[in-house]
Parts: structure tokens; sequence; C-alpha cells
């Protein structure tokens, strides 16, 4: 085992019955540092949060927690023995018990007015100790997930395993909470492991991304490298749209209406699918740059705050029409029916065989 990692896991696997839940899943996480586990409904990544918390008792593998073996080689450790803070995507607070005694719960064995002062510090520290007196029915989503938040984090743990913990808040508190919520994290310095499906939180949170699907990591990395080099049709497409244009790989390139792509990687005579981001594509108004290699007609445009979703039509490519899609930071003036270049940002551009796997 890895003695400097606070959560090691090492070959895990778990079954249901005959769906192979987790099939020989590998990962460590070192003190303070926050991973997320992101991918479809279905992938493993909640059975691996509760293996590691010893809600289901590990079948084939190893778990270890701040150098300890707590699964494996014979060992079952129960959970509330593990040091370790659980937040649940319900939340899970005690209907009959006050917030401040809700947050307490883990402090049992404390003296009473240690547990209180704890209890009241990190209410505090979350914004919430206005309702301590309060019942969690009385309380809000966004307020109910602090308070579990508080709970977990009361004791100090040295690892937090969060399941789904923002996905029942709308939209823009979803947003201040797990901001929040990252920052008292880091604070704690306590080693994380979040559950998402949601890769654009999964990009905010995590100093680092396991990318689950079928009950395997299929990659693992900062979330600048996940999302600029992909290894594979399924990573790259789950962290962004993509345009998508079919291709023969000839000479160790393949041919697109933006010239030679790099396949170099790949046998002459593959088929093969090129991947680009819509924000890859960059448009400019047709006949103000130099020689325009592309243009493009505006099918419609569509303003979303932040940024503008442009559709495109670019003829045709290899005897079919080329649909595309282009996101833009800010407003644009585009409108439909509108001609403009097309460019392509190729670090944005990826090529993987039609026939992949995953």
């Amino acid at each position: 085992m890895n003695e400097e990692a606070i959560l090691e896991l090492q070959k895990v696997s778990h079954a249901f019955g005959p769906l192979l839940a987790l099939d020989d899943v590998s990962l460590t996480i070192a003190p303070g540092e926050l991973v997320c586990l992101v991918g479809p409904s279905g992938c493993g990544k909640t059975t691996l949060l509760r293996v590691a918390a010893g809600l289901e008792e590990l079948q084939q593998g190893g778990i270890a927690i701040d150098g300890r073996t707590v699964a494996g080689r014979g060992a079952h450790m129960p959970p509330e023995e593990r040091g370790v803070g659980l937040v649940f995507q319900d939340y899970a607070l005690f209907p009959h018990l006050s917030v401040l005694d809700n947050v307490g719960f883990g402090l049992r064995g404390q003296p009473a007015a240690q547990r209180r002062m704890r209890s009241l510090e990190i209410l505090e520290q979350l914004g919430v100790a206005g309702l301590a007196r309060n019942f969690p029915h009385t309380l809000s989503g966004g307020q109910q997930q602090r308070v579990a938040l508080a709970r977990a984090l009361a004791p100090k743990p040295r690892l937090m395993l969060l399941d789904e913990p923002f996905s029942d808040l709308d939209a823009r508190l979803r947003e201040r909470v797990r901001d929040e919520t990252l920052h008292l994290l880091k604070k704690a310095a306590a080693a994380s492991l979040i559950v998402t499906h949601d890769p654009d939180e999964a990009m905010f949170m995590a100093e680092r991304i396991a990318v689950m699907r079928a009950g395997r990591i299929v990659q693992l990395g900062r979330p600048a490298e996940i999302y600029l080099h992909p290894t594979n049709a399924f990573v790259a497409s789950l962290f962004s749209e993509v345009n998508r244009i079919d291709g023969v790989v000839s000479g160790g390139g393949v041919e697109t209406p933006f010239g030679i792509l790099d396949a170099k990687h790949l046998a002459d005579g593959t088929e093969v699918q090129v991947l680009i981001r819509p924000e890859a594509l960059k448009l400019a108004w047709a006949g103000e740059g130099e020689a325009d290699l592309n243009v493009g007609r505006v099918v419609t445009a569509r303003m979303l705050g932040r940024s503008t979703l442009i559709h495109l039509h670019l003829g045709h490519f290899n005897g079919r029409p080329l649909h595309l899609h282009s996101r833009v930071p800010g407003y644009v003036a585009f409108a439909e029916g509108d001609d403009v270049t097309v460019g392509l940002d190729i670090s944005q551009a990826f090529v993987f065989p039609r026939d992949d796997p995953t």
C-alpha cells in the first residue's frame, strides 16, 4: 500500500449478480487532493464511492485509508470506524434532530460543550449558524446541503466522500454552493473524492478527474489534460458537444475541409472519425481576411449569455452535406444567411478510429 496516500484503491472489482459494476479499478488520492469521478449513469462511480466508504463490502481487491488497510486481505472495517466524512445526494439528515444536533452527531464521545462549540464553528463557516435550532424539514435544499457538509466536516476527517452533492439544487444555487464547498474542502485540507455526472462540475472542482465507463477508469488526469488530450472518442465527447467528420487515414493523415490532420498513430486505410469541439471553429465575416479556404453559411445563431452558438452549413464533404456547430465567446452579430469564413484550431480536433469500442 502507498503510505503517502490518504485513499488507495487497489484492483477493486465488484459485481451485483451478473452485472460487473467495477472492473479492476485502482486509484490513489493524496492529502488535500480533490478528485472527481465522472461518467454516465451506471458506469460504477457511486459503487466505487460506497465500496471506499464501507457501505458495500469489498469483493475483490484492497482499500487503504490513511495507511491502514480497511478492506481486503480478510479485513472489513465498518464505515463508522474508517474516519471518513460522507455527504450523500439526499443529504440523509436526521429529521428528529435540530441542525445543531445533526452536526454534532459525528462528535459523540466529546464533552457536550466542546461538541457544541465545534458544531457552531463549522455552521458559522458555512453561513448557516442562524439555523442551528431549526429542523431539517424547515430548510431549503441549499441549506440542507450546507448542514450535511457541516456534519461531515465537523470531526475533521482526513478523507471526504461526496456522492452527487449538488444535483438537487437549481442551476444558480448549485454554482454558488459548490464554490463555497470547494473553498471549505481546501481549507479543511481533506482529501476528497466527489462523484458527479456533470463534466463541467468536475472541471471546476477537481485537481484530477477519473473518467469512468462500464466499471473502469478510462482516463485519469488533470482537467486540462483530459480536455485537451482525450484518450478516446468517449472522453472527448463527454466534456463537450463535438462535430463529427468521417474520413480514412492515408499517408499518415486524414483529409478534412480544413486540410490534412495528423493521424500517424493509425494505420493507413483505417476508417476514422474526426471530432472537433465547437470552440475550435473560428469564424469571421466572409471577405474580411486573406484568401478564404472555407466559406460557410449561418443557419441559425443563438445568444446563450456567455457565448453564442452558431449552426453552419459548409457545403458538401465526401459527397455529404456538412453541418457544423461553432461556439464563440460573448455576443456576435451573425444572423441567418450570413456568409462566414471558418478556420480550425487543430489543438481541439481529435482523430479516433470509427470502430473504437469506447
